[in-house]
């Protein structure tokens, strides 16, 4: 669910991901061509020394079952110390080119030994519309549940994340750490509800199933989902407003938002009784398919105008993701220990990582052991120092986002 902003920064028009005359195939080559022939991954030893790996961590044989890599990363990243990421992610990778079909043959046909790569920018990232033309699993199971992406008019195949039997265990697990690690307190904390549609009947969506499980976790049911109920949620917020001493926190797809902002210009009389600084709200993204889209200010100006008091924040996640990154200021995304991003130059994936530069948004989500944890997003980004700064896909990458979660 990548924040799907149109910028007025002439930066952002990055290009495509061509490769550079590597002589390898790029990754946008092999994503357009499910069928083009890639050569097996060679033999692999039954373990592997990594370069600066502490003596505490040596990674996992290639006989390690999912289980055992997912409990230890699970181990870690409830209690390990984050500068021991890169270890974890090398060790990760040369278990799911071992374990993943579709991740081993991709990192073949680029000519890449995996025991030779020995850094996290030499680590190649699987793009993401592979989600949409193959099966992409590490390990050996049956797929008990699937996220898909909500899609667009323009695009007929969805994304699936499949999931195996501790899947959607392991997915609310993490939602709720990312939460916890970037918010500085549990979900518990607060009081959610969501400019969303509810989430029975839509299981296969991501966005629902976390913010569903953050309703449960904190207040023992899910009924705050009220997109299409202004009266309902006014109601709620009330009603929060004078009984609960917990903050609030409304998570909203962005035309959901927006309309919400102007039914506020209609029936405002209420609102100088809400400690509206309490209140956080979450924009996920999503104005595709609904006219001309807004760019960031735009939206943030209208929400200040209704509401000034209000936080502003912003989520960052997509269905080929377990994990999630916040903008507490609205702008600036910061990401939990166990996700990094990294941006590389548009024409170039094998690029060193760019500080303070527009260029395209890989992601290494280390909760992804059981799918691929190094994804190529085809986002448009700006790693600064105080965070991730989005600006939309990339020229002719396809559109994404949340508009279409639900159709009004």
């Amino acid at each position: 669910r990548p924040s799907g902003w149109v910028t007025n920064d002439s930066n952002a028009n990055v290009g495509t991901s061509e490769n550079s005359g590597s002589g390898r195939h790029a990754k946008s080559e092999i994503a357009a061509n499910p069928e083009m022939s890639i050569t097996c991954l060679c033999a692999m030893p039954q373990c592997y020394e990594l370069a600066g790996m502490s003596s505490e961590f040596r990674g996992w044989e290639t006989g390690a079952s999912l289980e055992e890599v997912r409990e230890g990363m699970a181990d870690w990243m409830r209690n390990g110390d984050a500068r021991a990421f890169e270890e974890r992610a090398l060790a990760l990778f040369r278990w799911q080119a071992v374990h993943n079909p579709v991740y081993g043959e991709f990192v073949a046909a680029l000519g890449m030994e995996p025991r030779d790569v020995l850094t996290l920018e030499a680590i190649p990232f699987l793009p993401v519309e592979m989600f949409k033309s193959h099966e992409i699993k590490s390990g050996h199971w049956q797929t008990s549940c699937v996220f898909r992406s909500s899609g667009t008019t323009a695009s007929t195949t969805r994304a699936q994340h499949l999931m195996d039997s501790s899947g959607l265990d392991w997915y609310r697990d993490v939602a709720r750490l990312g939460w916890s690690d970037l918010w500085d307190a549990p979900v518990v904390h607060w009081t959610w509800l969501g400019l969303l549609p509810g989430y029975l009947g839509r299981e296969d969506a991501s966005l629902l199933t976390m913010v569903s499980d953050f309703m449960n976790e904190a207040d023992g049911h899910s009924e705050g989902m009220l997109m299409y109920n202004h009266t309902a949620l006014k109601k709620q917020i009330l009603s929060w407003s004078k009984s609960s001493p917990r903050p609030l926190v409304l998570f909203g797809v962005t035309w959901a938002i927006l309309d919400w902002m102007a039914e506020l210009h209609k029936d405002n009389s209420w609102l100088a009784s809400i400690p509206w600084e309490k209140v956080t709200l979450v924009e996920t993204g999503g104005m595709k398919g609904r006219g001309i889209e807004p760019i960031r200010e735009e939206v943030h100006a209208e929400i200040r105008q209704r509401l000034p008091e209000i936080q502003i924040a912003s989520e960052y996640g997509m269905t080929e993701m377990m994990s999630q990154g916040y903008a507490q200021d609205g702008v600036h995304h910061r990401f939990p220990k166990w996700v990094r991003p990294v941006v590389r130059e548009p024409r170039d994936p094998r690029s060193p990582g760019l500080k303070n530069r527009v260029g395209r948004l890989d992601i290494v989500d280390l909760a992804n052991v059981h799918s691929c944890a190094f994804l190529a997003t085809g986002d448009a980004a700006n790693h600064t120092d105080d965070g991730l700064v989005l600006l939309g896909r990339q020229d002719e990458s396809e559109v994404r986002g949340c508009s279409l979660l639900a159709t009004p």
